[in-house]
């Protein structure tokens, strides 16, 4: 069944293209001896981040390449989680101190660069575009969830207005950002933001919509809720 979306603002029109009916195959994607796993990005070339856990616990990040998974542990912390990706095998997550205080990690041919929102009290990156710009959130001293923009080393605050916080969760190579704000009244609308303009999204008689990621085709993936419960949608 297709769908309409209400759209505030058009953005970048031509960008939300359609795409042409495809199938599509299932693969389980488990790291070796872990009982738990989530995939948290996919670039263009096929290389999966995300997170899993051993049956003694504990998080840890991984890469798959090529087949192959490798583990991805910050120096000394106690949680890792690898989020995004680009072409260049660039990763951004966050990592849990011995101080339980979130930091947000950028990975570069093995050599790890921790980074955190000034005056933020934890900092979370969530994805990263072949340019190296990266999104994420951050936490401020009151507890307010906000979004940031990292782009040639300096931070924007990204904030949806009037919102009680903004969840930035992903991005394009064409600087668009996806992400997701909840109102005052504990509502969620997800959004596109890009050249300082929003693009609200809300899914038709669901009680929230939450958006996920956007692609270069202007595709979009996220979950909404309605009384019957959650599922995932995609904009295509």
């Amino acid at each position: 069944m297709k769908y309409t979306f209400l759209l505030v603002n058009i953005l970048l029109a031509g960008v939300l293209g359609t795409s042409a009916q495809v199938t599509y195959k299932f693969k389980t994607v488990d790291f070796p001896g872990s009982s738990f796993n989530r995939a948290h990005n996919i670039n263009r070339l096929g290389d999966i981040v995300g997170l899993f856990s051993f049956p003694t616990g504990g998080g840890h990040g991984y890469l798959r390449h090529n087949g192959v998974f490798q583990q991805i542990d910050y120096p000394g912390a106690i949680f890792t989680s690898a989020r995004g990706i680009n072409s260049s095998l660039q990763i951004v997550g966050g990592y849990v101190d011995v101080n339980n205080v979130d930091h947000a990690f950028l990975l570069v041919n093995g050599q790890f660069t921790s980074f955190d929102v000034p005056g933020a009290t934890s900092t979370d990156a969530f994805d990263i575009d072949d340019s190296g710009e990266i999104v994420g959130v951050y936490i401020d001293t009151a507890g307010v969830q906000h979004g940031f923009v990292l782009k040639d080393g300096i931070f924007s605050i990204l904030d949806f207005p009037r919102a009680a916080t903004t969840n930035v969760s992903g991005l394009n190579d064409f600087g668009v950002v996806a992400g997701t704000a909840t109102s005052k009244t504990n509502v969620n609308k997800g959004f596109l933001w890009s050249q300082n303009i929003f693009q609200v999204f809300k899914f038709p008689l669901a009680t929230g919509t939450f958006l996920g990621d956007v692609n270069d085709a202007g595709e979009l993936c996220g979950f909404y809720t309605d009384t019957k419960g959650s599922d995932s949608w995609l904009y295509s």
